[in-house]
């Protein structure tokens, strides 16, 4: 059987999949988050630029389902996999193209991202098209000025979607510098691409001239993590990065990195692919990493995996080494489908791996049961007031943590006076009961108890509290 027959078939299941698991999933805290950008649209926003926002308030015109607000994100993610493969395919030849879509729909994390709106969703379709107009310049020698225009367009794209987006424009400097030399600042093009780029992201300087800058302060201090560098962070974060690409894609990764370092047609992937990687191995020293931060990193690596498995085939020895890496993330892969096609497998308390997307829908729609005319949401962090703010709407939520965030924008902090509903969510620490201090008083009115077979996944307490007296003033802070 044919590599093109067993790639088309693998995702095919791939794409279906991902369409059962759109309509059937609801939503995690970041494609909440991302969704209220939809409702609350707005010119930029505290912890993003508004891509995302913009992108979800045209899904929200017609429909605020959680399958409706992935459609976009599918399309996105498969306009992404199809400029992957006529990339792989121009550089390397089709094996290539086709064993590099096999490699993205077999890596665990992936069987989820591509199906939900995060920055990162259009910040892979921009970083893509970035390397084909790319070369497209190198192939015209820079004589085209719609190839400028494009560029600055697409950079701008990604200047909207993410802040990490500015990896691309170092990397697209790089890149045209050792294509021109010094002549790059005779080009004409160069500046137009800079000055388009500029002009589309005017939106997220103006919201933050308008807000202090406190995108811009956030992000430092999110950057900026613990004051000390911990090795045993970082080694956290690459055994976390093994786990979700799967120990092929990493494992290959690295001897591509070694082998095709050279590589002059491996040379454009890499100046894209490393500062991304780079930058969050640093990050994840000082306590700052999330798996799918390094996905537009590894996406540009797979082309050149996929060179390195299909050149080195030949030794048996090293074939009998892929296929035992691939088994292992085929695994993997198989393990991630089952539990969130069949979430109803057993785990111990407080440790389902799907916790995070179990009863928060339920929860919410008992907070609009038990809530009165001009009530408040009152609830301990981010993350949950995500959920419970689009499941919820238009209750407005206040989170008490003393972090300033979007909430704060959006609702306001919690005020002296206040009364609502505050919604307690038990971990494997138990309740945060200290915060119903900050009432005058608060009396239980439900609870939510969400087990699997005699397991808790989740178990929410809801109470009616009167008149907060907590601290009111927060800092934007890390």
């Amino acid at each position: 059987m044919s590599l093109r027959i067993i790639t088309l078939g693998f995702l095919g299941l791939y794409s279906s999949l991902a369409l059962f698991h759109a309509w059937s999933l609801p939503f995690s805290a970041d494609e909440a988050h991302y969704a209220l950008y939809g409702t609350y649209l707005d010119w930029s926003y505290f912890d993003h630029p508004p891509m995302v926002g913009w992108l979800q308030s045209i899904a929200l015109f017609f429909s605020s389902s959680e399958f409706s607000l992935r459609v976009l994100p599918i399309i996105l993610s498969g306009l992404s996999l199809y400029v992957l493969f006529n990339l792989a395919k121009n550089a390397f030849g089709v094996r290539v193209g086709f064993l590099t879509l096999l490699l993205f729909i077999s890596a665990p994390i992936l069987q989820i991202l591509p199906f939900g709106m995060i920055p990162e969703t259009p910040l892979i379709l921009a970083g893509l098209l970035n390397i084909w107009i790319l070369k497209r310049i190198q192939n015209n020698q820079g004589q085209r000025v719609k190839d400028w225009l494009l560029l600055g367009l697409i950079l701008g794209v990604a200047g909207l979607s993410k802040y990490t987006g500015v990896t691309l424009a170092i990397s697209t400097f790089i890149v045209l510098y050792l294509q021109f030399k010094g002549c790059l600042f005779r080009q004409v093009g160069l500046y137009i691409s800079g000055i388009i780029a500029a002009v589309c992201i005017l939106p997220v300087l103006y919201w933050n001239m308008q807000n202090d800058w406190i995108s811009f302060l956030y992000q430092l201090n999110h950057s900026a993590g613990k004051s000390e560098y911990s090795i045993a962070s970082a080694l956290r974060m690459q055994v976390t990065q093994f786990a979700a690409f799967g120990p092929l894609i990493y494992v290959v990764g690295l001897v591509a990195i070694w082998k095709l370092r050279v590589s002059k047609e491996a040379r454009i992937w890499l100046i894209f692919a490393l500062p991304i990687l780079i930058l969050f191995s640093i990050l994840s020293a000082k306590g700052r990493s999330l798996p799918h931060w390094t996905e537009l990193g590894v996406i540009f690596m797979l082309p050149l995996i996929a060179k390195v498995i299909l050149s080195s085939v030949e030794s048996k020895l090293v074939k009998r080494a892929f296929v035992v890496l691939a088994s292992m993330s085929l695994l993997l892969t198989l393990v991630v489908q089952v539990l969130i096609s069949y979430p109803k497998i057993a785990f111990d308390d407080y440790r389902h791996p799907l916790a995070d997307l179990i009863g928060w829908k339920d929860v919410s729609y008992r907070i609009l049961d038990l809530a009165n005319e001009g009530d408040k949401v009152f609830i301990p962090n981010w993350s949950h007031a995500s959920r419970v703010a689009w499941y919820a709407r238009p209750m407005p939520v206040k989170v008490l943590d003393s972090r300033f965030d979007q909430f704060d924008l959006w609702f306001g902090s919690a005020e002296l006076g206040d009364s609502g509903i505050l919604l307690l969510h038990a971990d494997r620490k138990g309740f945060k009961e200290e915060l119903l201090k900050q009432f005058v008083r608060c009396e239980i009115r439900d609870k939510l108890e969400v087990k699997i077979e005699s397991s808790y996944v989740n178990y929410f307490k809801l109470y009616r509290c009167d008149h907060y007296i907590g601290a009111s003033n927060k800092e934007v802070v890390n």
